[in-house]
């Protein structure tokens, strides 16, 4: 494979994935597809939704207009990128759907240690 699209997609095009400690996709191994045609498509390894049992719970929150999972990460983990845990503590699979109903209760994890399991078993 190119080494160019190697270093693209394991650095996620910048946007926090698999080189990252923050990234749900962190040491996630990055595998190579070979199409009939012969063309080499890179993609990362699957990940699997972790049951929410795994996460500490810090506390609940109500959502109010506008919130935005990546505004609640900021604002309860510290960091954007973590919006996948809250999806992850709620077990969701759609996170824009956590935050698409006011007055829904959601449960914030602890963000201090992602918990075995929420990566890559």
């Amino acid at each position: 494979m190119d080494n160019a699209l190697q270093s693209m997609v394991l650095s996620a095009a910048s946007t926090g994935g698999p080189t990252n400690p923050s990234s749900r996709y962190y040491g996630f191994a990055m595998n190579t597809f070979t199409r009939a045609d012969g063309v080499p498509v890179a993609y990362l390894q699957r990940r699997f939704i972790p049951q929410p049992a795994i996460y500490t719970l810090l506390q609940n929150c109500v959502v109010v207009d506008d919130d935005r999972l990546d505004n609640l990460a900021t604002k309860y983990l510290g960091d954007p990128l973590l919006f996948w845990m809250i999806a992850d503590a709620n077990g969701a699979t759609n996170p824009d759907e956590l935050v698409a109903q006011v007055g829904r209760t959601i449960q914030i994890p602890l963000g201090s240690s992602i918990p075995p399991g929420a990566r890559n078993g």
